[in-house]
């Protein structure tokens, strides 16, 4: 893993902007970026997707039921 910069740019009428940047790893292998943000996100889709799941079960169980 590599550490660098990633910087997020803002567009606005045409133009970009630097709005910031924050310190990321970059797999050399195969470029997978790992930062603390992109983390949270995917921690997050995880836990919506598990409890559509849970849901979904749920749902099943009550159909086979009836």
């Amino acid at each position: 893993m590599a550490k660098e910069r990633l910087y997020d740019l803002l567009e606005n009428d045409g133009q970009v902007y630097v709005s910031g940047w924050r310190w990321a790893y970059r797999c050399v292998g195969c470029g997978k970026v790992s930062d603390w943000v992109s983390e949270q996100n995917r921690q997050i889709a995880a836990k919506a997707v598990t409890a559509n799941q849970r849901k979904g079960n749920a749902r099943d169980e009550e159909a086979g039921a009836a």
